[in-house]
């Protein structure tokens, strides 16, 4: 069946399952559901029946990315913050979620962070801390977590 000619129950179906596989946020299922060649009022209509239905929650999806980007990509607060930025998310949703995950875990990526950057950089170079500094602000950690942490 081409995609154009998909029901508004099959829509909701797959969007359903879409959701239900992983946790996606209202702006990423709207990009599928257009990828789907769904109509603007088909979407609006969907999303407000998978908000009813607690298949999008982006309170949720927030807490589950930053637990994601911290343990698994070692990623620093404000990357994080400007990719759930750029999501459109609520900026309370994406400070709570930041504020609620463990100091201790978090600071334990950043030091994983570092070690593993240093392994990787010469004893010998003038420029290490340099880079190893550069190296952790692009993972988003901020220059004060960085100093502290070394």
């Amino acid at each position: 069946m081409a995609k154009s000619e998909w029901s508004m129950a099959q829509l909701t179906a797959k969007a359903e399952a879409y959701c239900a596989a992983a946790e996606h946020c209202i702006s990423e299922t709207r990009s599928k559901l257009l990828q789907w060649e769904a109509s603007e009022e088909q979407c609006e209509e969907i999303i407000v029946h998978l908000l009813h239905a607690n298949y999008i929650n982006e309170q949720r999806y927030c807490h589950a990315f930053v637990h994601d980007k911290v343990l698994y990509q070692g990623w620093g607060r404000m990357k994080i913050r400007a990719h759930l930025y750029a999501k459109h998310l609520p900026q309370e949703a994406i400070a709570k979620a930041l504020d609620s995950f463990d100091e201790t875990e978090y600071y334990n990526t950043l030091e994983r962070v570092i070690s593993s950057k240093k392994r990787t950089l010469k004893s010998t170079d003038p420029t290490a801390r340099e880079k190893l500094l550069r190296f952790c602000m692009q993972r988003g950690f901020t220059y004060e977590e960085i100093i502290e942490q070394l």
